[in-house]
């Protein structure tokens, strides 16, 4: 995986398996290559929903959570937001603007429908509505606060884009809580820590053996632990041990290429 960053912006229903939908957009944070995790195929029973990979039982189960009649609901964001300057094509920005124009409408005749919001969402941080992004999706959380979609791509958009630290912690530890086996809430818990709350440095050991707990045959993790002790924090017992780890992980599914990438890694470890 280069710079690019996969985030979910799901259109989901609410009383079935979650369809999610894959945006791809450029951080505004720069990380260098060699730290990224390695997006593989070397989990022996990974599970891709619409498009989504993940490990365990690969399900997003979205539980229907009624709204009572006294659950207090946060004000509605406002569904008019001004222009906003991005870098789409005009063909693309004028495709965005019409799914946002066909999701107002459906909102405002459904107003409580969680992937409306979450798909909402999406199209809002495609055009470069960041507040309106966070707006749309803190607002699916409200109304269904089981939903892991919203708080996986906060999680991702306060730390990246709107920099507020402290709530991208709290938005990947909730993902994280409502699915343990879900991969990507320890990757970007980790990331958080790594780049920007690095006083939390020293937690990425324990985050990422969690993970690796949840998914032993997901190689990501491991590498990410591996790194993490040789470049990190230098413990080298450690990283080699993680290392060997992930090259016999990798072997396990077949992957040639990354174990001779793993183990070129090793070899400079010292």
């Amino acid at each position: 995986m280069n710079n690019k960053k996969l985030g979910i912006i799901g259109l989901i229903s609410a009383t079935v398996v979650a369809g999610v939908l894959i945006y791809n957009d450029l951080r505004s944070v720069k990380k260098p290559a060699e730290n990224l995790p390695v997006i593989t195929s070397a989990s022996t029973t990974p599970t891709t929903v619409s498009g989504v990979t993940m490990t365990g039982n690969g399900n997003v189960k979205i539980e229907a959570v009624p709204i009572s009649s006294g659950t207090k609901l946060p004000p509605q964001p406002t569904l008019i937001r001004p222009d906003f300057k991005n870098t789409l094509s005009s063909k693309a920005k004028i495709m965005v603007m019409k799914e946002i124009e066909r999701l107002t409408t459906a909102i405002k005749a459904e107003p409580k429908n969680v992937g409306n919001w979450i798909y909402l969402g999406g199209q809002r941080k495609a055009l470069g509505d960041l507040e309106g992004a966070r707006d749309a999706w803190e607002y699916a959380k409200a109304l269904n606060p089981g939903n892991i979609v919203p708080w996986n791509n906060l999680g991702d958009l306060y730390h990246f884009y709107l920099k507020n630290f402290v709530k991208s912690e709290e938005n990947w530890k909730k993902t994280i809580a409502l699915k343990s086996d879900y991969m990507q809430g320890y990757i970007g818990l980790s990331e958080l820590y790594k780049y920007s709350l690095k006083e939390k440095l020293a937690e990425i050991e324990a985050i990422l053996k969690k993970g690796i707990v949840q998914n032993p045959d997901f190689v990501d993790l491991q590498i990410m632990l591996a790194r993490y002790y040789a470049q990190d924090v230098k413990q080298i017992a450690d990283a080699k041990a993680a290392y060997e780890r992930a090259i016999a992980t990798a072997e396990k599914a077949g992957n040639k290429e990354l174990v001779e990438k793993l183990k070129a890694e090793l070899s400079e470890v010292k």
